[in-house]
């Protein structure tokens, strides 16, 4: 049996009820500020989900996305799905996009029925309800002047837009389930994609905190409408990229960090409250799911799904500076050019599973003195420093440089007076040690300690990855690892 949440505003505390509003009032985009005349013209009560899709050139693979939602519908009859469509193009590439763009256009006029055509807000882009199959699609158009995204603000501006609408309809009761998923055109979605977000996990001692974000499982899948040659040229090149994420995912996961989860936007569904707590996407040009799913972590638990995966076509694209499209054409050049990709040292995630268990002693320790527990702490990570290092300098003082620079000892001393007890202490040390001063970390170790390594040998080499079988050096062995990884859940 589906269970529904039937109410969500209602349902909050007076604090979280004015923390949704406050959120539309002051911070949500122009676009989302209906009056509530327009909620009149809606010609549905209520839906049941929502999904949002940022489009730019999209022209080629967004029926097939719209195509695998309609299919979520055949799962549970009579269920009623919106999915928010931000077409877009941005003020620097508006040329190289305005074909494809005007593509999309044609092709929402050709196959969708328009059902009401002046939704916009005062001074805002248009915006157009239509129906397509068994699914309401709502068209937010910034894919023209004066309407062009600005250059800095990209894609993050672009998701923040079809969230900041979604975040309003559910508080205005039109979307029931209240939790805001996100997704990009190259992605079909599962046949439960949306069931997949129904049954919440209860808090517990491993999960003090009610979940704020859900990331799908996923899978790169080859585009069968890519020419042969194309495909041949880029697949290599996006399954070693792929293979890159999980492999890091999986080395934080051995250290104990908890931001051991992938960072891609079309991967995402989070709580409304959660959404608007954190301010919404950050308005970047890349990275923006990066950002999003830090400050998430912050306010809920972040939920790692398993099941059916959301698979994503290979594409190469420069539409961000950084991110999967570009991390594919800068492995296929490297591979172009007879070079190996490079991934972190496997030892980069022994010392950092080093480094958050100091961290824990040292908020467990009452009984010494700071200076003291300084001492302590260095010296139980020394060990992880390399032979070389331990031959050319002193270890102690450069450890101890490198987690002052980083303020480490400093948020230590500041979890524990701030914190009442020792959960909240390390929560405290958790948000502020949170993925992004992860990555900073990681990074000082490979370029001061470890240096990377080939992907396969790091995979090869590493002390959380145990399969012998994969060591032995047969065969393809970038799908091997691949397979090995999704089977586990990585």
């Amino acid at each position: 049996m589906i269970t529904i949440r039937q109410t969500y505003v209602p349902a909050l505390e007076t604090r979280d009820q004015r923390t949704v509003e406050k959120y539309l009032e002051r911070y949500a985009e122009p676009e989302s500020r209906w009056p509530v005349s327009q909620l009149a013209k809606l010609p549905v009560e209520s839906w049941d989900y929502v999904v949002t899709i940022p489009a730019c050139g999209e022209d080629e693979y967004l029926p097939g996305a719209l195509e695998s939602i309609a299919s979520c519908q055949t799962v549970v009859a009579h269920t009623k799905v919106l999915c928010i469509i931000v077409l877009n193009g941005n003020e620097a590439r508006e040329a190289e996009f305005r074909l494809a763009n005007s593509k999309m256009r044609a092709w929402f006029c050709e196959y969708c029925t328009a059902v009401v055509t002046n939704l916009s807000p005062a001074n805002t882009c248009p915006q157009t309800l239509m129906t397509w199959r068994n699914i309401d699609i709502l068209i937010v158009d910034r894919s023209q002047a004066p309407w062009l995204i600005p250059v800095d603000q990209g894609v993050g501006l672009v998701r923040k837009i079809g969230a900041d609408l979604a975040l309003f309809l559910i508080t205005a009761g039109k979307i029931i389930n209240p939790w805001i998923h996100t997704t990009d055109a190259d992605a079909r979605v599962p046949d439960d994609y949306f069931l997949m977000t129904n049954e919440l996990p209860t808090t517990s001692e491993d999960m003090p905190k009610p979940p704020s974000c859900f990331i799908y499982p996923y899978q790169h899948i080859p585009d069968v409408d890519m020419a042969q040659h194309e495909h041949d040229r880029y697949w290599p090149a996006l399954a070693e990229y792929e293979l890159w994420l999980r492999y890091y995912a999986a080395g934080l996961k051995w250290a104990g960090s908890s931001y051991a989860y992938p960072s891609i936007g079309s991967l995402l569904a989070c709580d409304a409250l959660a959404y608007a707590r954190v301010r919404g996407f950050p308005k970047r040009m890349a990275g923006e799911d990066f950002y999003f799913q830090n400050k998430l972590s912050k306010v809920g638990a972040m939920i790692t799904l398993e099941g059916k995966p959301i698979r994503l076509l290979t594409r190469p694209s420069t539409r961000v500076p950084f991110g999967t499209g570009q991390g594919t054409i800068r492995i296929n050049q490297l591979n172009e050019a007879g070079n190996i990709y490079e991934a972190y040292h496997p030892l980069v995630f022994d010392f950092l599973k080093g480094f958050l268990s100091a961290v824990q002693y040292w908020l467990q320790d009452s009984d010494r003195g700071n200076n003291e527990k300084q001492l302590v702490f260095l010296s139980s990570i020394e060990k992880y420093l390399p032979v070389s290092k331990q031959n050319v300098c002193d270890n102690r003082a450069w450890l101890q440089d490198l987690l002052t620079e980083l303020d480490v000892f400093k948020n230590l001393h500041a979890a524990e007076k701030r914190s009442r007890s020792l959960q909240g202490a390390c929560s405290q040390f958790n948000d502020w040690f949170d993925g992004f001063r992860t990555l900073k970390l990681i990074h000082h170790l490979r370029d001061d300690l470890y240096g990377s390594l080939p992907l396969l040998d790091a995979l090869q080499h590493s002390a959380f990855l145990q399969k012998p079988e994969l060591r032995a050096g047969k065969g393809n062995l970038v799908e091997a690892w691949l397979e090995s990884f999704r089977t586990n859940s990585f």
